[in-house]
């Protein structure tokens, strides 16, 4: 089954299992990634803020990131 095939197939679904789904995904995303230095994370917290107060780099609203996932998905 296709990426695209899945999507749809997903979004098919009743709310209340499109979430539960939603949640399984989102929970195995750090699976088998190596656990996150605190130290580190804050530091790069602190980085990506002054990047976004200096101008530079441009923020984007979550709408305008959330149609990016889907066009690079090609379920738009």
């Amino acid at each position: 089954m296709s990426t695209q095939q899945l999507t749809s197939a997903a979004m098919s679904l009743p709310l209340s299992e499109r979430v539960s789904l939603a949640q399984a995904l989102w929970q195995s995303i750090d699976v088998g990634l190596a656990n996150a230095d605190e130290d580190q994370a804050v530091e790069e917290a602190i980085r990506r803020d002054q990047e976004l107060t200096s101008g530079a780099v441009i923020s984007r609203t979550h709408d305008e990131v959330m149609q990016a996932a889907r066009n690079a998905i090609e379920c738009a």
